[in-house]
């Protein structure tokens, strides 16, 4: 009999764990030991793959032209986006979404967000939440700029597992200045987003011009990565928790920061495609240490988690998708073959063929 259970205490994982999962970390599950590790393949042919993508060296047209959208790295089956902007100077229009919520988050710089509501400004770290209809335009005050842009035609909304505790609302979620709301001068160029294209407007005076907010509760919101409180089980660790999701639960957005506990267990995620963004260290993530990575597993794909028990520290962020990720063009050119132990770049052959 081990120590650990003669002393009353539960034992810790067996070797090679494997966790099958439904609906995530939410539904059925059944946890099984393995001979060895089951996570490495050798080649690999077809679109299916895990992938590493350098958000920074991705080809974002807005970098050098200002009037050029954000540059879309993926898209799912269901109709979300990633995207990625590098947008050093101020939008030269309004821009209002009529299909998607987007949730923006900051890798590098800060912007101004001048919006509907207010004025709110963004700095490294942060999220900024713009849903479906209303108007903003994005002013840079930094002369870096890295932004991840995520649309789905589904709401978003912050939805924590407890209505304390992980975030604190009072304190870390901002809203939009309605007393800073600077009006441009007439006429502006107003660009509306719907699933058919893009339609130009030209207004004669900006819409954005508020005198008060009078009821209500403001639809845009500001929440920084390091402000959202990692869930864990102790002693042995356990699934990462929600912070938000769609009101459909096609998506769902996790804290992946460093958090004490084993390492997770090998994983097959029967329904959602796991993608996650490193933020920053000073620790690492496995193999990954370079600011501005996107690790994608897609659904079914066996992977092994790194440990996130990293006493220097790292900061990262998770979309779990049950829309099968695709990358784009613009996505691969910046993407490389990810190995599934430790997430970095796959020793693995890329086959061609099989419906790429």
């Amino acid at each position: 009999m081990s120590t650990e259970i003669a002393a009353g205490r539960p034992a810790g994982p067996p070797p090679n764990p494997h966790l099958w999962s439904r609906d995530g970390f939410n539904g059925d599950i059944c946890v099984t030991s393995r001979p060895y590790p089951i996570v490495e393949y050798t080649d690999v042919r077809g679109p299916h793959v895990p992938q590493r993508v350098d958000l920074a060296s991705v080809a974002a047209a807005d970098h050098t032209d200002a009037a050029a959208p954000p540059t879309i790295i993926a898209h799912s089956r269901t109709d979300a986006t990633i995207s990625v902007s590098r947008r050093i100077a101020p939008t030269p229009f309004l821009w209002r979404n009529a299909e998607n919520d987007e949730l923006h988050f900051i890798q590098e710089g800060e912007f101004d967000y001048l919006t509907d509501f207010g004025f709110m400004h963004c700095s490294p770290g942060d999220f900024a939440y713009i849903p479906r209809a209303v108007t903003y335009r994005v002013v840079p005050t930094t002369t870096s700029a890295l932004r991840v842009i995520v649309e789905t035609p589904s709401q978003v909304a912050l939805k924590p597992p407890a209505p304390f505790g992980m975030i604190n609302f009072a304190r870390d979620v901002g809203r939009p200045d309605p007393g800073r709301a600077p009006a441009l001068d007439g006429p502006v160029q107003l660009l509306v987003k719907s699933f058919d294209g893009v339609t130009e407007y030209t207004l004669p005076r900006d819409p954005m011009a508020l005198n008060a907010i009078i009821g209500g509760s403001v639809p845009v919101w500001r929440l920084n990565l390091a402000a959202i409180q990692p869930l864990t089980y102790l002693t042995h660790g356990g699934p990462p928790d929600s912070f938000a999701e769609t009101a459909d639960r096609d998506l769902l957005f996790y804290t992946l920061s460093a958090r004490s506990g084993d390492r997770p267990p090998m994983h097959h995620n029967a329904d959602y495609d796991e993608l996650i963004f490193y933020f920053r260290g000073p620790g690492e993530y496995g193999s990954i240490t370079a600011p501005g990575q996107l690790a994608w597993v897609p659904k079914s794909i066996a992977h092994w988690g790194p440990n996130e028990d990293v006493p220097d520290g790292y900061l990262a962020w998770l979309i779990e998708s049950t829309g099968t990720m695709r990358l784009t063009p613009d996505g691969a050119a910046a993407a490389q073959l990810m190995e599934t132990g430790e997430f970095g770049v796959s020793n693995a052959t890329r086959l061609p063929g099989a419906g790429e």
